[in-house]
């Protein structure tokens, strides 16, 4: 679903309350009148702290591919719609039947396409606020009219956390690890600071997942800061598809491809 512009000589305003009102009716639609959500926290790992619904999460990503498996797994968790707001870099759009392997059916999901950054933001917080959403996802990728894209600092993401608790969802942002380059390549820990989040942010927990060698969808899961709590060192994980959890993992046994030079 795409949020379309009035006309072209409003450079591409949305009417927000036709947006809203059309999103709205779809999500009641697909939850038949609302869902009932447990006031507990979503499953992680073992051995990791859960993620607090009625709050807002930042995940931080080495390659699209396991940031988005990461993210349909906790969001198909939760109960309600799941939104998924981006823009339309193709590397960083979801792709339903990839997702539902991860637990995200289509049914439950409702993509969002902003022409811009200020539109994405919006609708993320709107979407946090309806009590009928489960989770909602912004993706704060650059693309064709998100060159304005402010950084998600501490005003906007207490925006979206408050947003959160008022409605009661998952949020989640989702975007590339600041502190890897091109090919892999590790520019340092200062890079968490750089780019789209510029450090201090009020959102719940800040995770890193990079992938690692193996048969099965291997991991490296790291929690880099929790609100009131200590961060974890990074853990090797397997994703165990019969249950549809993630498995700890003896010993290392990879090195995280963000580590390659």
């Amino acid at each position: 679903m795409t949020i379309p512009p009035t006309s072209p000589a409003d450079d591409h305003a949305i009417d927000q309350a036709a947006v809203l009102s059309a999103l709205r009716a779809r999500v009641a639609r697909m939850e038949g009148g609302g869902a009932t959500r447990p006031e507990d926290s979503i499953e992680v790992c073992a051995g990791m702290p859960g993620m607090a619904r009625a709050a807002l999460h930042e995940v931080l990503a080495t390659e699209p591919g396991c940031g988005a498996a990461f993210a349909a797994m906790v969001l198909g968790r939760t109960a309600g719609t799941v939104l998924w707001i981006g823009s339309a870099r193709a590397e960083w759009q979801a792709w339903p039947p990839g997702l539902a392997a991860w637990g995200l059916t289509p049914a439950r999901l409702v993509l969002l396409r902003a022409e811009r950054w200020k539109d994405a933001l919006w609708a993320m917080e709107e979407a946090l606020r309806c009590p009928a959403v489960g989770g909602a996802l912004l993706v704060p990728a650059q693309g064709e009219g998100w060159a304005e894209r402010a950084p998600l600092d501490l005003t906007a993401t207490r925006r979206l956390q408050l947003a959160a608790e008022a409605g009661g969802a998952l949020g989640m942002i989702l975007q590339a690890d600041p502190s890897v380059g091109p090919g892999g390549v590790q520019r340092g820990d200062q890079g968490v600071n750089q780019g789209g989040n510029q450090g201090q942010t009020a959102a719940h927990t800040r995770w890193r997942v990079s992938p690692a060698e193996g048969d099965e969808p291997h991991w490296w899961l790291e929690l880099l800061r929790m609100r009131g709590g200590r961060p974890r060192e990074a853990m090797a994980v397997a994703w165990q598809a019969a249950s549809g959890r993630l498995k700890p993992l003896e010993g290392a046994i990879a090195t995280p491809r963000r580590a390659r030079r």
